[in-house]
């Protein structure tokens, strides 16, 4: 058999990874053994992300030294990162900008014959119409205002505001401070980029649930304290014909979103939601929903299911999917249902004071848990996972991070299983953004052996 470029170990077609642990050691390896090029793209690369492996730690401490290792070895990379909000997340906003600083750099530190790394920081371009900036207004120039106290607390107001690009359109400089404009309206961003794709020398993609940071790194033990912990599912696929989806996913969709291409046909099993701005948009705040190949494959699974759903997710919040699970137990009276959901969102557990969004995201979650019980009964089980510990004094002094005064385990895993027949693994959450909104990918899974060896995977880690 023919070794497949930039993998010369591992012959699997598909593999499972649980945890920063498995999927980031596996990541590392493949960069390692990539031979000509790598595109990817995450919501979140952060380059100081520290390396894992004892192959890799041979090149560096970070990823940005692994980065670095690859250039020099002659393999061109190309990353796409998400951008956000400039005034209402702009520390993410910040914190993107300087990832896209630190990037730029490595092709001023590589030698002759590098390959070049190519870095592009993308905010979704759909944005709320006239009716919904008007409406939001206060809390946005709130934000707004709050944004420029904190440039001004700089000793170089100007310096520090060129870090934050989003916002120069609102705001100006005065007499070496910072100040909003008159009448300034900021713009409304309700979608964001959420893939996490990266795609090796045309032929492996690693797909799924984690972005690089160091926030994510955990293993399948768990044992730190709650807000530290981090369960994730990632797939490795060893198909060209989905690295080439996968690959003209990423090349497309800064165009595609923009509405300056339409939506090219993906082969399967690679799998999307795509949306774009709306065009002549003057009162709705969601985006036009261009491809939902994710929701879709769901509902089609969902049909077929005879005696078992499986989900993994960080929310679980979808409409559409709650209502075809009550439909199906209807039609398969042996149905059972196992949602593996953490105990309360990062934005609860991890926050002494969530915000109204939180809070109105935990409602729509308890209303469709309500609904499933309902609807199956006896067979239906939320599963939420939380260390065999007592919790400590730093676990109690989070929001809601303890579950029976144990840490919990942080689910944020998109897994989704049915019967023994099929699998999506995807950064999809089971909530409208998800389904709608957010770039997103994934893929299904059809081969039977690997289906048990998933299900056991993520159903006993945490």
């Amino acid at each position: 058999m023919a070794q497949t470029p930039g993998d010369p170990d591992h012959a699997t077609p598909i593999e499972v990874l649980v945890t920063a642990d498995q999927a980031y050691t596996r990541l590392e390896q493949l960069f390692l053994n990539a031979q000509h090029r790598i595109r990817m793209g995450f919501r979140l690369f952060d380059p100081t992300t520290q390396l894992l492996s004892q192959e890799a730690l041979a090149v560096g401490a970070t990823w940005y030294d692994l980065l670095r290792d690859t250039l020099e070895r002659g393999v061109a990379i190309d990353l796409t990162l998400s951008d956000f909000d400039p005034v209402m997340a702009n520390d993410m906003h910040v914190q993107a900008w300087g990832f896209v600083r630190r990037y730029v750099a490595l092709n001023e530190q590589t030698g002759p014959g590098a390959g070049r790394m190519t870095v592009r920081c993308l905010l979704h371009p759909a944005e709320g119409g006239l009716a919904p900036r008007l409406m939001f207004c206060f809390r946005t120039r709130s934000e707004l205002s709050k944004v420029v106290e904190g440039l001004n607390r700089n000793p170089d107001p100007h310096a520090a505001l060129r870090r934050v690009p989003g916002v120069w359109e609102w705001v100006r400089v005065r007499q070496g401070r910072v100040v909003v404009r008159p009448f300034a309206l900021p713009r409304v961003y309700p979608a964001t980029l959420h893939h996490k794709v990266a795609v090796i020398d045309d032929a492996l993609t690693c797909i799924g649930g984690l972005d690089v940071n160091n926030r994510r790194i955990d293993d399948t033990d768990h044992e730190q304290p709650a807000k530290d912990t981090w369960h994730d599912v990632e797939m490795v696929l060893r198909d060209r014909v989905i690295a080439g989806s996968a690959e003209r996913f990423l090349a497309d969709m800064p165009l595609v979103t923009a509405g300056q291409k339409s939506v090219a046909r993906a082969a399967p099993p690679f799998l999307r939601t795509l949306s774009r701005r709306r065009r002549l948009n003057r009162f709705s705040l969601a985006p036009k929903t261009l491809t939902a190949e994710i929701p879709m494959a769901h509902l089609a699974h969902i049909h077929r299911a005879k005696t078992l759903v499986y989900l993994e997710s960080q929310y679980f919040r979808d409409r559409r999917i709650a209502r075809a699970l009550k439909h199906a137990v209807r039609r398969a009276p042996g149905l059972h249902l196992l949602p593996r959901l953490p105990a309360a969102p990062a934005d609860v557990a991890f926050r002494s004071r969530p915000g109204l969004d939180a809070r109105f995201g935990e409602y729509l979650q308890a209303r469709a848990i309500r609904k499933m019980q309902r609807a199956f009964g006896d067979r239906f089980l939320v599963i939420s996972p939380a260390q065999p510990r007592p919790a400590s004094a730093d676990d109690r002094a989070q929001g809601r991070a303890t579950l029976a005064d144990a840490p919990i385990v942080y689910t944020h895993s998109k897994v989704s299983i049915f019967d023994d027949t099929a699998a999506i693994v995807s950064s999809a959450n089971l909530n409208g953004r998800s389904m709608k909104w957010d770039s997103e990918a994934g893929s299904f899974c059809t081969t039977r052996p690997i289906l048990p060896s998933c299900a056991r995977r993520c159903s006993t880690t945490g």
